[in-house]
């Protein structure tokens, strides 16, 4: 049994630790005076740095407190924190187990801080062998404090976060006070908890991406893959060629030299998260070696996508509306009296709600006016194993004319998703249920989500192509998303958006409550939603950054922000079907599902026949009136909410006004300035392209900050601006924020301003930039030893950087890695753990070793991973590095054993 460590005797507890571990090289030595075979550095981060009492150094008595107030760790700007923290302390696995987690329920930070800033905070469990023991996920929380001389005092209102591993953001308010700030992250003290890692980030208004500190593992389907061959390439001889050499065996044409390939004899098949690491390792390599091909221009993963709502209940919410009057659509409707007539909305999801779903009955009571099928042309998309309905037209499940939602039996059913949806868009106005945003415009349901609301980029991409040459359809609504970053899925979208008139595409944001792009929302011809509750406020579940272009109601089942007595959520048109029998009905749900359909809405208002001026809305002027604020109200800070919340009343304003703004960019978006960078250059640029625009002023409230534009022979299509900090007089130990406003004209429109934010930053103190103690470890890549750490180092940072060297090293090809342990688990480079990885992180390449030395070989290490896009393919089941030793415990020697994951 793991004697009690607390704070009085953590450094008996780990002076035994420390003899029980003999660690290779553990100062970083070569081991030889001579030239060693292998060295160089590990380059850090800027802004990173290590909680001072990671487990790691619990284990070795190093620990630096940062437990009290006191002892509050100093943070830079935009730092980046690689921390840990546990409510409990007992060995991993149980007593077999060799690795120790410590208690520690509190780390103290200290950092200035201005308004706009977000603190985030990204937590991963340690190994799942311990939930046997701590059957729930930690409790955590993040609070911003102040001392002064009334004591400690809580300044906003703090964020937590405890059932689910979502990562938790907070933004400073604007009157949210500058100086410098006490930031608390905690586990509680509830001694129930079980172990885990965080990454905690800051970052200002001039930040626009966030932190990626995992590996996204988005689900495909197994032994399939989405082939686009090179243009003039013959897809026939190609398709021998793969059956010969590629073990193909069967293939879909999907359009535009685009092909669904698949290999193996089973027709059922399954999706990578059923899988082991290795059978989705195996589709992946296989995918990898079809890229290689001759013929062949892009290989990528099957996707797959899933439904983006939560929560059904079956109650009575006829009355509970609320997010009509919130977004202004009542008002919206007086001037808008066609209410989106014949404007074609496709709702891409799981079908619609049919009381014979296999024959030609009725469709859902309140649906059942608006609802259209085009003749002789698919509209159920969902193939394969995804497909449940029994159809197809070949006479076996599969793709057909009819995008019936054929449920699934069962009583808290997924498959009603797509009538929801439907219902928010244009549910008819009939006085027997809910109201639809446009309520006179046509349902075209398109069916691409099958079995428990999933479905497949390959049937997405078709999907999409298809309805890009359909003239009935004006608007794309997809309540839908995945991590997977489809080139193709891009490519059909972008050629929706852009033919003929094109069509608005508008997907869900996502329900993780993280920044990671969610696809398609994330793309740039699509138009993102993220949720909020009754008040405006993100929903606790609703994604924020690249994903979110704006937000509507999505509702917020914990909340009851309105004050009506109910909680916020969304009710719509519904169904059930168990044990075969179809009853329409009507339920409430959340998510941004529910958003993403308000929206789509409210385009099919602005394109009804408003007086004739809606026939002129496309997609790229529904944008620019988007990116101009013409369609929104400000609800918070566009990381959180985009340009702001949809506002129906406001965007039939800007459509009957018939006129359609051109709007600026700036390259970059925001910008930082410090005491070695005090001046930087914006390139402005209209939208659409190549309109024209005049720069009239450039201006600051900061008396700091100066501006001046070039722009030759105004009106042009560019100008440029240079922004100057000017550090006279100004406070080294103080950030400072403000804001350049850029007044532009365009031909026949009034004066118009771009903001862009500005930081300044100057103290000039260096970097002293840690990501923790590195186990640095070079790794056998070939024969009988391929896997096995042949060495190891320990090293720590020195002048913002890491020094390694390796000797008396066999010739052969080796892995070189690096990272922390910051759990004590004995594995380096988990998601939440600093990672260093030769040549590029994420995409690990063996070095070769011979007689001659290799020096200055240069790693990188980050809390950071890179993203899908970055990599090629998703890297799935990754889980890190076994660092090297040995254990002596309980007076005998022992093997290490590897701990179940």
């Amino acid at each position: 049994m793991l004697p009690e460590v607390v704070p009085g005797n953590v450094g008996k507890m780990c002076v035994s630790m420390v003899m029980a571990f003999a660690l290779a090289g553990c100062d970083g030595d070569s081991g030889s005076g001579s030239q060693p075979d292998l060295s160089g550095v590990i380059a850090i981060e800027t802004n990173t740095r290590v909680d001072r009492d990671t487990a790691d150094e619990l284990r070795l008595n190093i620990a630096v407190d940062n437990n009290q107030l006191e002892d509050a760790q100093p943070l830079p700007a935009n730092a980046t924190v690689g921390g840990y923290l546990s409510a409990n302390q007992a060995f991993y696995g149980g007593s077999a187990s060799n690795f120790i987690y410590f208690r520690d329920t509190l780390d103290f930070y200290t950092a200035n801080l201005i308004p706009g800033d977000r603190i985030s905070l990204q937590v991963f469990s340690s190994p799942s062998s311990i939930l046997a023991v701590h059957d729930e996920t930690p409790f955590r929380q993040v609070r911003v404090l102040k001392s002064d001389a009334s004591g400690l005092n809580q300044v906003v209102t703090p964020i937590s976060g405890s059932g689910n591993l979502d990562p938790i953001i907070l933004t400073l308010p604007d009157d949210f006070e500058p100086g410098s700030y006490l930031i608390e992250v905690t586990t509680g003290d509830s001694g129930n908890g079980m172990p885990f890692r965080y990454v905690l980030s800051l970052a200002d208004l001039t930040t626009t991406t966030g932190l990626n500190a995992r590996y996204s593992e988005p689900s495909f389907v197994l032994d399939q893959a989405v082939v686009q061959m090179q243009p003039r390439t013959s897809t026939r001889t190609m398709a021998a060629n793969m059956a010969s050499s590629m073990g193909v065996t069967a293939q879909s044409y999907l359009g535009s030299d685009l092909w669904l390939m698949q290999r193996g004899s089973s027709s059922m098949r399954m999706l990578s998260r059923q899988a082991s690491d290795e059978t989705q390792k195996a589709t992946l390599d296989w995918i990898r070696s079809l890229g290689q091909q001759p013929g062949v221009a892009l290989a990528e993963p099957n996707y797959v996508y899933t439904s983006q709502a939560v929560s059904p209940d079956d109650d009575d919410f006829f009355d509970r509306q609320w997010a009509l009057p919130f977004i202004q659509t009542p008002l919206a409707w007086q001037t808008a009296q066609e209410a989106g007539e014949d404007v074609g909305i496709a709702i891409f999801d799981t079908g619609v709600f049919r009381l014979q779903p296999l024959s030609s009955g009725d469709w859902h009571p309140d649906l059942d006016a608006n609802v259209r099928l085009i003749p002789n042309q698919i509209m159920d998309y969902v193939s394969g194993t995804l497909d449940i309905d029994g159809e197809g037209l070949e006479g076996e499940s599969g793709r057909d004319f009819n995008p019936a939602d054929p449920g699934d039996g069962k009583a808290q059913s997924s498959n009603f998703h797509g009538t929801h949806v439907a219902g928010i868009a244009a549910a008819v106005d009939n006085s027997i249920g809910i109201v639809g945003v446009a309520p006179k415009a046509l349902i075209y349901p398109v069916r691409v989500l099958g079995r428990d609301g999933v479905g497949s980029s390959a049937d997405l991409i078709a999907a999409v192509r298809w309805a890009a040459s359909r003239p009935e359809i004006d608007v794309l609504n997809l309540s839908l998303g995945g991590l997977g970053d489809s080139t193709a899925l891009k490519s059909a979208i972008d050629l929706a958006w852009n033919e003929g008139r094109g069509k608005l595409i508008v997907a869900a944001a996502g329900n993780s409550a993280t920044d990671e792009p969610t696809f398609p929302a994330a793309y740039n011809n699509v138009i993102g939603v993220g949720a909020v509750d009754g008040a405006g406020v993100r929903a606790g579940y609703s994604n924020v950054g690249p994903s979110v272009d704006l937000v509507a109601p999505g509702g917020d089942a914990s909340r009851d922000a309105n004050q009506d007595g109910f909680p916020d959520v969304i009710v719509s048109t519904w169904g059930t079907d168990e044990e075969g029998n179809f009853v329409s009905g009507f339920a409430a749900l959340q998510g941004t599902s529910m958003a993403a359909p308000h929206v789509a809405g409210v385009y099919a208002l602005m394109r009804g026949k408003s007086g004739g001026v809606g026939d002129l809305m496309t997609p790229g002027r529904f944008t620019s009136l988007l990116r101009a604020g013409s369609l929104t109200r400000p609800v918070g800070p566009a990381f959180e909410y985009g340009a702001g919340l949809i506002d129906a009343l406001a965007a039939m304003d800007a459509t009957l006004e018939g006129s359609f703004p051109v709007t600026l960019s700036s390259s970059p978006t925001a910008v930082q300035l410090n005491a070695a960078v005090l001046s930087t250059e914006l390139m402005l640029t209209a939208f659409p392209a190549d309109e024209v625009f005049t720069v009239t002023s450039a201006t600051s409230s900061a008396e700091w900050l100066s501006a001046t534009v070039e722009q030759p022979g105004p009106p042009s299509a560019s100008a440029i601006v240079t922004v100057t900090a000017d550090a006279t007089g100004l406070d080294p130990q103080q950030r400072y924020a403000t804001e350049i406003e850029i007044t532009y004209q365009t031909d026949g429109g009034g004066a118009k301003t771009l903001v862009v934010p500005v930081s300044l930053q100057l103290e000039s103190t260096p970097d002293e930039k840690d990501a923790g103690r590195h186990y640095v470890l070079l790794v056998s890549a070939e024969g009988e030893n391929a896997g096995e750490v042949v060495q190891q180092r320990v090293v720590s940072a020195t002048n913002g950087r890491y020094e390694y060297a390796f000797n008396d090293v066999e010739p052969g090809e080796y892995f070189l890695v690096a990272g922390t342990d910051t759990d004590n688990n004995g594995f380096i480079c988990e998601n939440g753990e600093a990672c260093a990885e030769y040549p590029v992180n994420g995409l690990p390449e063996t070095i070769s070793l011979g007689d001659v030395s290799k020096s200055n070989i240069v790693l990188n290490t980050s809390f950071r991973r890179p993203t899908i896009s970055a990599l090629g393919l998703p890297r799935v089941g990754f889980k890190g590095y076994q660092i090297k030793h040995e254990s002596v415990r309980r007076g005998r020697s022992e093997p290490f054993k590897e701990y179940v994951r």
